[in-house]
Parts: C-alpha cells; structure tokens; sequence
C-alpha cells in the first residue's frame, strides 16, 4: 500500500498542481521560521510568495526589514533542502 507521502505529489503532478503546493509549502515554513527566529517582529512581517526561486517577504517596519536582511543567509540554507 502506498503512503499519502508518496501519493500525494503523483497526484498533484498529474493534475497540474505539484509547483503551486511546493510553493505554498515554502512560503508556510519561511513564515514559520522568521516568527522564530524574530519573535518580537512577528507582527511587522509577512511572506508573500516564492516565484521563479525569489521569496517575497514584506516588512511593514523598516527596522524589521533590517534585521529580515540579517537572517536572510540562514532562512536561505534553512530552504536550500527543499529547493
């Protein structure tokens, strides 16, 4: 019997859908990652999307946006395994 692990990305290849999901996952565990790694900037920052390997994160503070650009390095080798 084959586990929904392995089912899952057939089907949603087969139906056109495996990039979007991928996508969406990334943008679920970035989002997750920065509220950990900058708890007390949850708040001021959001992302938005991965298109074309470029992750859109929007910063609603401008010292938020800072301190995103000093953890992009290792949010980046946090992601290089799902790439």
């Amino acid at each position: 019997m084959d586990s929904l692990q392995s089912v899952l990305p057939k089907v949603l290849r087969k139906r056109g859908l495996y990039a979007h999901a991928q996508s969406a996952q990334v943008v679920h565990l970035a989002q997750r990652w920065l509220e950990q790694a900058l708890p007390s900037f949850a708040a001021f920052v959001r992302v938005h999307t991965l298109s074309h390997a470029t992750l859109t994160i929007a910063c609603s503070h401008s010292i938020a946006a800072q301190e995103c650009q000093q953890v992009a390095p290792m949010l980046r080798e946090f992601l290089a395994p799902l790439s």
